[in-house]
């Protein structure tokens, strides 16, 4: 017992002693002042930009020229702070999708947040068509009203050609018959012509309808993707040792040499190009190259325009689908950790499109109105095919098929 009370007067001891020291009654410091509230007179784009991708100019006062010491929010997501000085931040919009976000600044050592915009986040990809997960889209293709067609399957059966309206809406283009298509455009008749993989373009006639079997190739030809020409030639590809023309008043059918298995093909600025993987020294190539198409429609000497294996060189990936921009970026579909890289004009140097957001595999191709693209997204691990909508920010080269 006597133990016990000696104890207890020790620790009352302690406490009254911790009591008699000298502290401040509060942190609080009312002299001081810290620096100037941000301020933000305007920004750039104005009212909105793409979500996770868009570049962003905030121009004001009172900013700190240290990138780190600037706090931008838009939404409930803080901003990457590309540049700064004190009247200008540079930043990459966080990936929230949203209208009427607030946008604000706070910077290191001031004490209150700068005044606060209202400002909108737009998608920069999106799913597109209202597939549920078990409808599978392969080949894809557009017209000039924004509608936008993809042949569809589910569980290896084929559920058709359906047409997505720009609202939205899916309507029966070609009824269910072949389980898919892997290639499609449309030609300068207003049909809509389709390949699968064997000698064989099919066609569907102005407004939809059940294709024919419009025109057979020789023996052992396989076709998986098509396109025109400025000329009124059509263009098909697929792996075999040679190219495909077609004269389409007379289906006239000729070949120039070229062994390849060609993913894809697109004619654009007097070249046509190609993705095609080739046999070099007992290894496989995937490259892109071109042909020269002189004024008669007649292809000159092969040349790489990029070199997709050497300059890419991931998980030994190839390139799958082909387009390009209006003002000459190639985009190149693949199966590597990059769903979707762009080349620049003249095909030296390439970047991820959209990092972070773009998804393996892009294996097939549409341009659709405005800065909207189409991709057919494959399956990868838990991730499902989907059909996929990206805003580019800039317009598609024309399809010489459309009218």
């Amino acid at each position: 017992m006597k133990v016990k009370i000696i104890i207890t007067a020790v620790l009352v001891a302690a406490l009254f002693i911790s009591c008699d020291q000298d502290y401040p009654d509060s942190l609080f410091d009312p002299d001081y002042t810290g620096k100037p509230a941000p301020v933000i007179s305007s920004v750039d784009p104005a009212d909105s930009s793409l979500a996770g991708v868009g570049i962003i100019t905030i121009s004001g006062s009172n900013f700190s020229p240290v990138n780190h010491e600037n706090m931008v929010y838009i939404g409930t997501k803080s901003s990457k702070v590309l540049e700064s000085s004190e009247t200008q931040l540079v930043v990459q919009a966080p990936n929230e999708i949203g209208d009427s976000l607030l946008l604000r600044v706070a910077v290191t050592d001031a004490i209150n947040f700068s005044n606060t915009l209202y400002y909108s986040l737009l998608p920069a990809i999106e799913t597109y068509g209202d597939l549920s997960e078990n409808q599978m889209p392969w080949g894809i293709a557009a017209d000039a009203d924004g509608n936008v067609y993809v042949s569809v399957s589910r569980g290896g059966n084929s559920e058709g050609v359906q047409k997505i309206l720009p609202d939205g809406t899916l309507e029966e283009y070609v009824p269910p018959r072949i389980p898919r298509y892997d290639g499609m455009k449309f030609g300068p008749d207003g049909h809509l012509y389709l390949v699968r993989n064997i000698r064989l373009i099919a066609r569907v006639p102005p407004g939809g309808g059940t294709e024919e079997n419009w025109l057979p190739f020789p023996a052992g030809a396989r076709l998986i993707d098509l396109d025109f020409d400025e000329y009124g030639y059509l263009w098909a590809v697929g792996n075999n040792e040679v190219i495909y023309r077609v004269q389409m008043d007379d289906k006239n059918i000729e070949a120039f040499d070229f062994v390849a298995d060609i993913k894809s093909v697109r004619y654009f600025g007097g070249y046509l190009y190609v993705s095609a993987i080739t046999q070099t020294d007992n290894s496989e190539q995937s490259n892109i190259w071109r042909f020269p198409i002189d004024n008669t429609g007649n292809p000159g000497d092969p040349e790489i325009y990029f070199s997709f294996s050497e300059k890419y060189n991931k998980n030994n990936a190839v390139a799958l689908a082909i387009t390009f921009s209006k003002d000459g970026h190639l985009y190149i579909g693949t199966d590597g950790p990059d769903g979707i890289i762009v080349v620049n004009p003249g095909g030296n140097e390439w970047e991820p499109l959209y990092t972070g957001l773009i998804l393996p595999k892009g294996f097939a191709f549409a341009w659709g109105d405005g800065p909207n693209l189409y991709y057919t997204r494959g399956e990868t691990g838990n991730i499902s095919q989907a059909l996929i909508r990206v805003n580019m920010q800039r317009e598609g080269a024309p399809y010489f098929g459309i009218e």
